[in-house]
């Protein structure tokens, strides 16, 4: 049904191009997060004193980092199960960013940006998954 709603937006993208797109962004985003990770954290509203946020932010990044690379290299019978994890992992990072926004540990501005940035690498996955 997902697929169906948005299908006006996804079937005007060639899957391989978005495949390339999903995994490409990710390791970039990846690769941001573990060479910057104070800069990462404050370009998405996180704002900390604490010392582990460089840390966390380094893991989320190798995580993302692997998954695009695994995305990148999928083969045709592969992609989709390599898709289907990241929008996952998409769906649980917009639910920690929902979850943060809601206790007031990043501005809602903050929230929404990321929030947008993960719904359109959702896009590109589901336009990626389409056969």
């Amino acid at each position: 049904m997902a697929s169906s709603v948005l299908s006006p937006l996804t079937d005007r993208i060639d899957p391989d191009t978005a495949a390339s797109a999903v995994g490409g962004l990710s390791v970039a985003l990846g690769a941001l997060a573990v060479v910057a990770p104070s800069r990462t954290a404050a370009a998405f509203g996180v704002r900390s004193g604490d010392g582990s946020v460089p840390l966390l932010v380094r893991m989320v990044g190798v995580r993302n980092a692997v998954g695009g690379i695994r995305t990148l290299q999928a083969d045709s019978s592969d992609r989709p199960k390599a898709l289907q994890a990241g929008l996952a992992l998409g769906a649980v990072d917009a639910a920690a960013v929902l979850l943060t926004a809601r206790r007031g540990a990043v501005t809602k501005k903050a929230a929404a940006g990321v929030l947008v940035v993960l719904a359109g690498i959702a896009l590109l996955g589901v336009a990626a998954a389409q056969e």
